[in-house]
């Protein structure tokens, strides 16, 4: 008696194609607007509720701005499989724009000013430092 062996190959999980570098970095730029949107909320009402002064909105629209672009740069870091920082940046950046742009539409004024350059550049240093420190700590 002659015993025959199948050797059945296993599933194969059909691999997914990489999303190309742009759709992610826009991606990670508008889930970093939502997230600012949803701090600009929250901070909002606590102004409302009188749990916070007015004093503290110089600090609290640039720390909403820096962890939002961290948040941006940190999703962003994953378009490809190096250069983690410079996608950070880019992302960041990219969030900051929109972030303007939406912002500037929800607001109705629309005015092009030196401190954009700062946000720009304040969103970009962001970007890089978060995904620097997520790269230390991996």
């Amino acid at each position: 008696m002659q015993v025959t062996r199948t050797l059945a190959r296993p599933a194969r999980k059909p691999q997914a194609k990489p999303r190309p570098p742009v759709l992610v970095l826009l991606r990670a730029a508008l889930w970093g607007v939502l997230a600012s949107l949803g701090l600009v909320v929250l901070y909002a009402v606590a102004l409302r509720q009188n749990w916070l002064g007015t004093d503290t909105m110089g600090a609290a629209t640039t720390a909403i701005k820096v962890l939002c672009a961290a948040f941006a740069g940190l999703l962003a870091r994953r378009a490809t499989g190096s250069r983690y920082w410079l996608w950070g940046m880019l992302g960041s950046v990219l969030y900051s724009l929109l972030a303007f742009l939406l912002f500037s539409l929800l607001s109705q004024t629309f005015i092009l000013s030196l401190a954009i350059l700062s946000d720009v550049a304040m969103a970009a240093a962001a970007g890089l430092f978060g995904v620097l420190v997520w790269q230390m700590f991996k």
